[in-house]
């Protein structure tokens, strides 16, 4: 268990946190492509190897780790989160995932696997990364996508019971598309989502105080 304090000063981590618990809040920062909060999730001097194909790389400090995961992943004009887990095994977090992005080579998937070392203060002090590299996919976009505007409702007032409902009204392999002004259906609602059987596609904050949940109804 990391320190008393450790959630009050590390977003998306909560109290009686774990190493698990910190992956997950380091895959949401990444899967809503917010950098800066991922690299609050870091020590300063963590140290970042990877194994890419072809190649062995290192990299070491936070700011070179989030820098590197921003060349990966920023310059997507669509991203899509497939799939994705959190674990831990003895003390140690595990964290795959597997994004579909969109950029000018066109539709790619990438799958990680990474292994974290937590620190007592809930910081990541190490990451090993193995990589699939990007793989061009044939897949089509996904299918017709349905707008729903969830106002100011969050998880915990209704837009839980509200998601269920409009998701079951759309096709399998058509896309809900969320809008909430609730701050914590960020982490609330794509946990939920997967959880369900569905894929979040995306999770956007265009700024205006939205929130933006792309769901792809999986069953």
């Amino acid at each position: 268990m990391l320190s008393k304090d450790t959630h009050n000063s590390l977003p998306g981590v909560p109290a009686a946190a774990g190493p698990r618990d910190v992956a997950a809040a380091f895959l949401n920062a990444l899967a809503a492509r917010e950098f800066t909060r991922a690299h609050s999730l870091l020590a300063p001097e963590i140290q970042f190897r990877m194994l890419v194909p072809g190649r062995l790389m290192t990299d070491q400090g936070a700011n070179a780790t989030i820098r590197r995961f921003a060349s990966w992943f920023a310059g997507a004009d669509q991203f899509q989160v497939e799939a994705s887990s959190a674990q831990e095994i003895e003390g140690r977090a595990v964290l795959t995932y597997r994004f579909r992005l969109h950029d000018a080579r066109g539709w790619q998937l990438l799958e990680q696997h990474l292994m974290l070392d937590v620190g007592s203060d809930g910081r990541v002090e190490a990451i090993d990364l193995l990589c699939s590299g990007f793989r061009p996919s044939t897949v089509d976009e996904p299918g017709h996508v349905h707008p729903y505007d969830a106002g100011d409702l969050g998880c915990a007032d209704g837009l839980a019971r509200d998601f269920r409902e409009q998701i079951q009204r759309i096709p399998i392999g058509d896309v809900l598309l969320v809008s909430t002004r609730d701050p914590a259906a960020k982490d609330d609602l794509p946990s939920m989502a997967r959880l369900m059987g569905h894929v979040v596609h995306s999770i956007n904050a265009p700024g205006d105080g939205r929130l933006l949940v792309s769901v792809e109804r999986g069953r």
